[in-house]
């Protein structure tokens, strides 16, 4: 463990673009609700929060800071001034910097690869000091999605990332999730911090922030679009179940019927043999009654009768 080679004080320094869940994430590794969370369209952290904290056994002073990307210039501006601030402010100790990811339905949204190059072009990220976190994932995923991400970041990145960490989606009041703070404590105390100049400013062009608004307002048309055509689709598999089912209903009747048809003939069948043998007998019956033997029978019985 890295941390445990180090005794003076170092800087944790937590970015991301908004929504992320970058606060949520601090109040879990401090074990209290320290950082105001929530999902809200208006939930954006806008000046930088910090606290001092023990992490390992060694003083840390961790910073909670604003996204880069927004949706305006101004807020552009005062989100760069305030990541600088921090990195000022910590410009004597050396570093840890966690950088978080949100997703897209699991992919790596474009503006988050966007702000992590600026960022690290301004100050060069140490690969021993730098934990790349992906926020907010499903419980039920892919059971290779954490390796291929891990293999897609250091492509987008171009860098061969040591700490990687994925996180799954939290139940967002309640920050008292030990696995998940013991699995970021862990990280932290695996990474190495590192002094970080500033070697450029930070920048994005504004060509850049105009297609990813426009590709943001693609997306947003795509999505509705897909939530209609599946919302149909979904309509129509329903009505197919029904009338599937319907259907099923109508070929166990055409069975039943078959079967009880097939019943009836039998039964006709045996009332037609049935006559037969009654007709025949009554046949029987009336040769018997009109043959020589049967009047013999009746002479000897009338003068038995008479004899008594």
């Amino acid at each position: 463990m890295f941390l445990g080679r180090r005794r003076e004080k170092f800087g944790l320094i937590i970015l991301g673009n908004s929504g992320v869940g970058k606060s949520f994430l601090v109040n879990i590794i401090l074990d209290r609700p320290l950082f105001r969370h929530q999902f809200s369209a208006r939930s954006v952290t806008d000046r930088t929060e910090s606290t001092n904290c023990t992490i390992g056994g060694q003083q840390c002073r961790i910073y909670n800071i604003p996204g880069l990307i927004e949706g305006n210039t101004e807020r552009f501006d005062l989100n760069r001034r305030e990541i600088q601030r921090a990195f000022n402010e910590e410009k004597y100790n050396s570093i840890i910097i966690i950088y978080v990811f949100g997703h897209q339905n699991g992919r790596i949204r474009h503006e988050d690869i966007m702000s992590f190059q600026a960022i690290h072009q301004a100050y060069a990220f140490s690969l021993d000091s730098l934990i790349v976190i992906v926020n907010g994932l499903p419980r039920k995923r892919s059971i290779n999605y954490n390796e291929d991400t891990r293999k897609t970041l250091i492509d987008l990145l171009g860098m061969k990332l040591r700490h990687v960490c994925f996180i799954d989606q939290l139940d967002a009041t309640n920050i008292k999730n030990y696995d998940i703070r013991q699995h970021l404590l862990d990280a932290i105390s695996n990474a190495y911090p590192r002094k970080h100049i500033k070697t450029d400013d930070i920048h994005v062009k504004n060509d850049e922030v105009d297609r990813l608004k426009t590709d943001l307002g693609r997306l947003h048309i795509w999505m509705t679009k897909e939530q209609e055509k599946y919302t149909d689709t979904l309509a129509q598999m329903e009505q197919d179940c029904q009338a599937m089912e319907s259907l099923s209903d109508l070929r166990r009747l055409f069975c039943r019927c078959k079967m009880d048809l097939h019943q009836l003939a039998i039964y006709q069948k045996q009332a037609r043999q049935i006559l037969y043998f009654i007709e025949y007998w009554e046949d029987e019956e009336i040769r018997h009654k009109n043959g020589p033997h049967y009047r013999g029978y009746r002479l000897v019985t009338r003068n038995k009768d008479k004899a008594i």
